[in-house]
């Protein structure tokens, strides 16, 4: 786990360089220097951070964990969106 640091009057994380290099995000094993990054807030302490490439972001609906949240959400919930009980 990491720590959040201070960047201004910003909280700052860092991006594990594995992280960026499994998803081609590194120009020649460096980070680029104009690379575009979007940070949007999900809820309560949860973020999602998105790299742009080529000007675009990535769907965040096509992400493996939103899909599987979703699918999980509609398994635990009936036709009209209430919690399934055990009994």
């Amino acid at each position: 786990m990491q720590k959040l640091r201070t960047d201004g009057s910003s909280g700052l994380v860092t991006i594990p360089r594995a992280f960026l290099e499994k998803d081609g995000v590194l120009d020649d094993g460096e980070v680029p220097d104009e690379q575009q990054v979007d940070v949007e807030r999900l809820g309560e302490r949860a973020y999602l951070v998105r790299v742009a490439e080529d000007g675009s972001l990535p769907d965040p609906q096509e992400c493996e964990v939103v899909e599987r949240l979703a699918a999980q959400r509609i398994l635990n919930e009936d036709a009209f969106g209430r919690q399934q009980r055990a009994d």
